[in-house]
């Protein structure tokens, strides 16, 4: 019986990423005297607003990304933040996503709103368009695990493409040991008849005392059926489960299931 996905979990505030625009903010702007005043409250503006933002102080953060737009029209960070506001007081899900892509319409390095575009059309059930945004971060930033974790549970789960499940999985095994992983690993594995390289997982679960895991790999295996991937199911931050947008740690738990059904939160600066 197919299982429901969990949501994939999402990152906190960037700390070194906010530091590092709220650098650039101040270096650009310090070359010009007479506005240097006006970007140092700016500065202090986007500081206020991701702290509002984080204290669940949703209106004053609106307000102050709304004011740091009417200074900057283009400071691409105020539009994720509103994106992030604005789910996380259950608003309307197309207005998210139009934050979201003026965010990266500003700003195509913007890996963390293409990232969110990602999590939402797979929300959404739109796998094209979930692949087509994972993929676009990963253009950014290749070593972003949450879009990886995602684009391997989608290729294995819903585009049947367990070669590049297994490329996926193997890229975030290389930051994070997480017992999933090997058994997402051992799954596409399975998938693609290399069953010596899906026993190896087993053995790996056993070595990291995930027994409950290894039996329902092999018991798939021994029946020769799908891998059930509800496995796992238990979420590191139960917090992700609500279906609004809030700073979360990265980590790499995987949806389980074989439909997608997913509410996350997004990422954020």
């Amino acid at each position: 019986m197919p299982m429901r996905h969990k949501p994939p979990p999402l990152l906190r505030h960037n700390n070194s990423v906010t530091n590092q625009i709220l650098f650039l903010i101040f270096f650009f702007f310090a070359l010009i005297p007479p506005v240097h005043a006006q970007m140092e409250l700016l500065k202090e503006d986007y500081e206020e607003a991701i702290a509002a933002f984080n204290n669940h102080q949703y209106d004053q953060a609106m307000n102050l990304y709304q004011q740091i737009i009417k200074a900057v029209p283009n400071f691409a960070p105020a539009y994720n933040g509103m994106a992030l506001v604005n789910q996380a007081e259950g608003g309307d899900e197309d207005k998210t996503i139009e934050y979201l892509k003026m965010a990266v319409g500003y700003d195509p390095h913007m890996t963390q709103a293409f990232d969110n575009l990602g999590r939402i059309y797979y929300g959404r059930q739109d796998m094209d368009q979930a692949q087509k945004y994972f993929e676009r971060a990963l253009q950014n930033d290749p070593n972003l695990a949450s879009a990886q974790i995602c684009l391997a549970w989608i290729n294995l789960l819903v585009l049947s493409k367990p070669e590049l499940a297994i490329k996926y999985f193997k890229e975030v095994l290389k930051v994070s040991q997480d017992p999933k992983i090997y058994y997402g690993l051992g799954s596409a594995y399975f998938a693609s008849n290399q069953r010596t390289k899906a026993l190896e997982m087993i053995t790996q679960l056993r070595l990291l005392g995930q027994e409950k895991l290894a039996v329902q790999l092999e018991q798939s295996m021994r029946e020769n059926a799908y891998v059930n991937t509800d496995a796992g199911a238990q979420d590191v931050n139960q917090s992700s489960q609500h279906p609004g947008l809030g700073p979360l740690p990265a980590t790499v738990d995987a949806p389980t299931g074989t439909q997608v059904h997913l509410r996350g939160k997004l990422s954020d600066y």
